[in-house]
């Protein structure tokens, strides 16, 4: 019994069209053996073979169904269209059938009267049965159809954000930070600082180089149909020390810990920095003064995993399932998302752990690297951002 509940929860339509082939099966079989002495339904004449023939048809059709049902790979809620097709048709023959008996009012003997209800029957549920195949075929190249077209648009609409972002870089970003740059060298050269001063302008200058070489990087990435980064080994808790390093230097109210083993070594490209970075960064801009940041490296058997935790207030429920996506317009909004996207054209994962009111946990994970592991081998396939 608990067999069958379960078989009725997983498909119910797989369900269904099983106890219709059975209730037919007994159905014929319970007939010849009531009626036995009715031997001109099956005797040896032509259209007693034909009779008989007749009635083994619907079972064949529905087992049939019933077969493809199992292996069709349909959507799930199609599914019951079958089971109601074949119960509609088999129903209204038999009503019909019945109909025209009484009107007619034939003398039928009893077993004369049942085989033509049975024939009507197995002749309406096997109609039913191919209807409903051809309805769920039909909706379901329709559902086909319109995700296709629907795919279509979006990747014309990411390709239109992809150009956007590409001409933002461009035209704002980089010119931004070479204005910075320049307009700090010449300070440098025309005025003579020193001291603390001169710590600063030094900042400034790094800051905005690296600010271009950042952009520089990202365009490449963007203008490539087929981005192929180049995989070295990188030692994480490294670049997520340096990182930790720098969001503590740039906001001295944040407390960074890091936490974890030297020497986890994985395979990612010049920009994993900036992956711990944006999600420093992120961290800090959602949440109030006083954060504190926890970030565990640590090692598997395939995977280098960087938990990256905060105690601040949590990710709003309505943002959660477009936290990877691109912003449908303006310039704010990327940040996770080409944070998501490095970290899939290294080969590695990013995911929300958990967020609430006690903190947001991100965790990242980067092909291990170990020892006997060609680490700059390709993957196998270029890796394509979109977004």
């Amino acid at each position: 019994m608990s067999a069958v509940l379960r078989t009725l929860r997983r498909d119910s339509a797989q369900f269904g069209m099983t106890c219709l082939w059975v209730s037919f099966t007994i159905s014929y079989i319970s007939f010849f053996y009531i009626f036995r002495d009715a031997r001109e339904i099956a005797d040896a004449s032509l259209d007693g073979y034909l009779e008989v023939i007749l009635l083994g048809v619907p079972t064949v059709v529905l087992l049939g169904g019933t077969v493809w049902l199992r292996d069709t790979t349909v959507d799930a809620d199609l599914r019951p269209r079958i089971v109601r097709w074949t119960v509609g048709m088999a129903l209204f023959f038999a009503l019909a059938m019945y109909a025209a008996l009484v009107v007619v009012e034939t003398r039928f003997d009893p077993g004369e009267q049942w085989l033509i209800l049975l024939l009507s029957v197995g002749f309406g549920a096997s109609s039913g049965t191919v209807m409903g195949v051809f309805s769920i075929r039909s909706k379901q190249r329709e559902r086909e159809r319109n995700e296709s077209i629907a795919v279509a648009r979006r990747t014309e609409r990411e390709r239109s954000q992809l150009e956007y972002l590409n001409h933002y870089l461009r035209h704002e970003v980089l010119n931004e930070a070479q204005k910075i740059n320049g307009y700090a060298s010449l300070l440098d050269r025309e005025v003579d600082v020193d001291g603390e001063a001169a710590v600063h302008l030094a900042t400034i200058r790094d800051s905005s180089d690296e600010i271009a070489a950042f952009v520089g990087s990202i365009r490449t990435i963007l203008d490539a149909s087929d981005y192929d980064p180049d995989l070295t080994p990188v030692d994480v808790r490294a670049v997520v020390e340096a990182e930790a390093e720098q969001a503590r230097r740039t906001n001295p109210e944040v407390s960074v810990d890091v936490r974890g083993p030297d020497g986890v070594r994985a395979r990612a490209g010049d920009l994993c920095n900036r992956v711990f970075r944006n999600l420093l960064e992120n961290a800090i801009e959602h949440n109030g003064d006083d954060l504190s940041i926890a970030v565990t490296v640590a090692s598997g058997e395939e995977w280098a995993t960087v938990r990256v935790r905060d105690d601040g207030d949590g990710i709003p429920p309505t943002a959660r399932e477009t936290l990877f996506d691109p912003p449908e317009s303006g310039d704010h909004g990327y940040g996770l998302c080409l944070t998501n996207h490095l970290v899939q054209v290294y080969g590695g994962r990013l995911a929300l752990g958990e967020t609430g009111p006690d903190g947001t946990e991100f965790v990242v994970r980067f092909p291990l690297v170990t020892d006997g592991t060609d680490a700059t081998a390709a993957t196998g396939e270029k890796r394509k951002l979109t977004l």
